[in-house]
């Protein structure tokens, strides 16, 4: 069974979303595996777009950065050594546990500024990890899950050094080498992504640099608000797009 996990690791790298890469759009972040003692990394991804239509007629996913993460959940963290974690860590609910984030602060971001004036899911990202794309790129062969061949991408260095990554979410079967559905994780509507709704399993990437953290959560417009105790939306639930507009 593919459990509900985080993954704590020092950033080593990180390839922001380009629309010539193949497969699903995710932004990947590259962390220390500490689990091996080759220098192996671990992936973490993160949805830049849908790959479905939503709410507002595009493929735009909604996030919240939250640049100064203070809640309780920072502590019990940072006090974690790294590794992966199918236990013993703090699970997070975007509904339930509603000092995690505002909902009604979740906005609809495209993964591609149109005339380059304006932050996209790469930018928001980047800022939190501290990418510098000024530097000189790595290309890295990169395996998607299309089940094409493993295609390269540019990974780009942090500015900073020591610059800790909790990513929560499920794990790459079977290969179990890095991390996806690093988003809400209920409120899907009946269709493919009903089975996945559940209570405690939301996924984020949580960033840590000394004692500051901050945050991104991820949601999509095909998602639903409110959910139940077993994370299905409940009757006269609104999509995501609309709750969001709404008032508390």
């Amino acid at each position: 069974m593919n459990e509900y996990c985080m993954f704590k690791g020092e950033l080593i790298n990180a390839a922001p979303y380009l629309p010539t890469y193949h497969g699903s759009p995710h932004y990947v972040i590259n962390v220390a595996d500490t689990r091996k003692a080759d220098g192996s990394v671990f992936k973490i991804v993160v949805n830049s777009a849908s790959t479905q239509i939503g709410e507002d007629n595009n493929y735009n996913v909604y996030s919240y950065a939250d640049l100064n993460f203070s809640d309780p959940v920072a502590g019990k963290l940072g006090a974690l050594n790294p590794g992966l974690y199918t236990t013993g860590f703090p699970r997070l609910d975007y509904w339930q546990d509603q000092s995690l984030l505002d909902l009604h602060r979740m906005r609809p971001i495209p993964y591609e500024g149109e005339d380059g004036s304006r932050a996209d899911v790469n930018d928001i990202i980047n800022q939190i990890l501290t990418i510098d794309t000024s530097q000189p790129a790595t290309s890295i062969p990169y395996d998607d899950g299309s089940g094409k061949p493993p295609q390269p991408r540019d990974f780009y260095p942090p500015r900073e050094k020591g610059v800790i990554v909790y990513g929560f979410g499920f794990l790459f079967q079977p290969q179990e080498d890095g991390l996806h559905e690093t988003h809400m994780n209920q409120g899907n509507p009946r269709g493919p992504h009903w089975k996945e709704n559940s209570a405690f399993q939301d996924g984020a990437v949580i960033v840590q640099q000394g004692n500051n953290f901050a945050a991104i959560f991820t949601a999509f417009q095909t998602q639903y608000l409110p959910t139940d105790s077993n994370g299905c939306p409940m009757k006269g639930a609104r999509p995501l797009p609309e709750f969001v507009l709404g008032s508390s």
